[in-house]
């Protein structure tokens, strides 16, 4: 299902939902699967005025490795993904935890979605993951 989650269209699968209310206040837009084992987190940067950006895939890799350095988490693999935006994706699963960060934008906006889960290696993560792709690879802008 296609739906309106804060300004970003994208593809729901079931058992997904919006779980941002159950959180608490000022925690960013968030989505869950009902029996999954993590939770994708949105950050949105949106164009208002002034000189148009031109935020391009090289942009895009630097705000993810700041990600992870600022962060303090090793970085295991980055790739470029396909998608209906450009994105890039870096992943790290090696420190007892499952850590998904993927930058979006349309030359525009930008976007980062994160998926966090402490399991690394469940059929629950794993279940979650053939979701969380489904939902990165479908946003628009």
């Amino acid at each position: 299902m296609i739906v309106d989650f804060h300004g970003m269209k994208l593809e729901l699968p079931a058992g997904w939902s919006d779980v941002t209310d159950d959180l608490p206040v000022g925690c960013p837009p968030s989505l869950s699967r009902a029996d999954g084992v993590g939770a994708i987190q949105f950050t949105f940067a949106k164009y208002r005025s002034g000189e148009e950006p031109n935020v391009t895939i090289a942009a895009l890799r630097n705000f993810l490795l700041d990600f992870f350095e600022r962060n303090k988490i090793s970085l295991d693999r980055v790739v470029e993904k396909p998608g209906h935006v450009i994105s890039i994706q870096g992943v790290s699963d090696s420190e007892g935890h499952f850590i998904l960060a993927r930058y979006f934008s349309n030359g525009r906006d930008v976007a980062l979605a994160t998926y966090t889960c402490l399991e690394t290696s469940s059929i629950e993560m794993q279940e979650d993951l053939k979701g969380v792709e489904t939902i990165m690879n479908s946003m628009k802008f």
